[in-house]
């Protein structure tokens, strides 16, 4: 405001003293166009208001000194008085149109200053960098992913921030960009500086020049680690539950199928016990078949209840480590020729609560499952130990200190096809005599009533390993100096 007035004073000022000079000198019309000088002036001042209001005092002073100089009503006043008109127009439509220039300049410059705030100061990290990948610019939001400072991240190269696989395409990412494309990746990993990985959604925009030339790449990344996350673990429950909905209506079935045969299988055993003692040797071995049969037929059905899980169980504080020892030294006796079972034990107590024929029927299930695998012998390692479940993304447990159990053998291993439904009930690759189906699905349903997790990698050729997390006892004498121990 201060300058504008300034610019209004000098104008008028100036046309003050043009028309001081006009009146007191002859009646000339190169004297007199000076006057024009005022609103020409004025025009510096950027304001329309300013120029006719110059050319107003200009025209009107104009007006004055014609009619003092006796030219009132003549051609040569009238031909002065639309020079002074004219110059007035032109300057004011020239200093609008400035005007108009120069508040788009200034609103383009708000909107730039607001969105260079609204960048700095986002959640999201936004990096710019050339099209070699020198980073040029980099947000809060940026030092808040990666654990860079601007002053760190500023001039160095954007690959050191990148997942090995998009170091080896981003030569073609950067011409794609180059060439005018815009990248979306909904799903990407990220590195940050402690070297742990992150995973982002990434929306990447070429930069360009006045000239339209692409110079630049920004790319805006959000964390959605948390999301994926969450989805994982909604995911993970809906599998749980529909397997375990799954697991509920077979073992009704299976239940209710094995009492109803366990009690005509228990006629059967009743009646050929008795006639035991009446048959003639040439019948005896068949009737031993048959007594066979029953108690192959028997263990099926054991294993169908066991399964159906409609006997109660008792759940106790254990040591799964005793649990692990002594179970392996019985598997050991019967595991068979050419197969070596290790046991490697934890230096001290893992208290979980479970039941111990339960824990017993799982290492049996499991034991069998790797003898059958290695058909030309080999080696199964039993191990106790304790672990700590970090939070992250994938995690299927709640983050905390864990007993877990390892099974692995060097046997054929499995392909993803089978292992995918490796814990379906009924579902086995063995032949139907060797098999049921139904001893991982209830190894399964063990772990998964105890409140834990079981998992499996394997890989046809190289062997399998199944990983069981077991929550540790809630005794605070118990767990308190394991916890203590386990963190360090």
């Amino acid at each position: 405001m201060r300058v504008l007035r300034s610019y209004l004073w000098a104008s008028v000022a100036t046309v003050t003293v043009l028309a001081v000079l006009s009146a007191i000198s002859p009646p000339r019309m190169l004297t007199f166009g000076m006057l024009a000088l005022g609103p020409a002036l004025a025009m510096a001042s950027s304001s329309p208001a300013c120029v006719l209001g110059v050319g107003g005092y200009a025209l009107a002073a104009a007006f004055a000194i014609s009619t003092w100089q006796g030219l009132l009503g003549t051609l040569d006043q009238i031909l002065r008085l639309l020079v002074m008109a004219a110059v007035t127009g032109i300057s004011w439509a020239i200093t609008r149109h400035r005007r108009a220039l120069l508040d788009g300049a200034a609103d383009a410059a708000r909107e730039r200053d607001l969105l260079a705030a609204f960048a700095a100061q986002s959640s999201d990290a936004i990096v710019v960098s050339t099209l070699g990948g020198t980073i040029t610019a980099w947000n809060v939001g940026a030092e808040h992913l990666y654990g860079y400072t601007a002053d760190e991240a500023i001039g160095t190269d954007v690959r050191r921030l990148l997942s090995p696989e998009r170091v080896r395409v981003m030569d073609q990412t950067m011409a794609d960009l180059a060439a005018g494309r815009h990248i979306r990746l909904d799903e990407v990993r990220r590195i940050r500086r402690d070297g742990s990985e992150v995973l982002v959604s990434v929306a990447v925009s070429p930069i360009r020049d006045a000239s339209g030339a692409v110079v630049a790449v920004a790319a805006t990344e959000r964390d959605i680690s948390e999301r994926k996350k969450r989805e994982d673990e909604e995911r993970l429950e809906a599998e749980r539950r529909s397997r375990a909905e799954r697991m509920e209506s077979l073992g009704h079935l299976a239940g209710g199928v094995a009492h109803d045969f366990n009690n005509m299988l228990a006629i059967i055993v009743n009646y050929t016990d008795l006639l035991a003692d009446e048959v003639t040797p040439d019948g005896a071995p068949d009737l031993a078949r048959i007594r066979d049969a029953a108690d192959r037929a028997g263990s099926l059905v054991d294993q169908l209840l066991l399964f159906a899980k409609r006997e109660p169980t008792q759940v106790e504080t254990v040591d799964l480590n005793d649990v692990t020892q002594e179970a392996g030294e019985l598997l050991r006796r019967g595991i068979g020729c050419g197969i070596q079972l290790v046991c490697q034990g934890y230096p001290g107590p893992i208290p979980v609560r479970a039941n111990r024929g339960r824990l017993d029927q799982i290492l049996l299930n499991l034991v069998i499952n790797a003898r059958d695998a290695m058909p030309d012998g080999g080696t199964v390692a039993i191990e106790a130990d304790l672990t700590e479940v970090r939070a992250g993304p994938r995690n299927p447990v709640t983050p905390g200190p864990y007993a877990r159990l390892t099974v692995s053998d060097t046997g054929t291993g499995m392909t993803p096809e089978v292992r995918d439904r490796l814990f379906e009930p009924f579902f086995t690759t063995k032949p139907a005599d060797k098999g049921t189906g139904l001893g991982l699905s209830t190894v399964y349903g063990i772990v998964s009533d105890a409140g834990g997790h079981i998992t499996v990698e394997s890989a046809a050729g190289i062997g399998t390993t199944f990983v069981i997390l077991l929550p540790l006892a809630t005794d605070p004498l118990v767990t308190e100096p394991l916890v203590r121990e386990l963190l360090g």
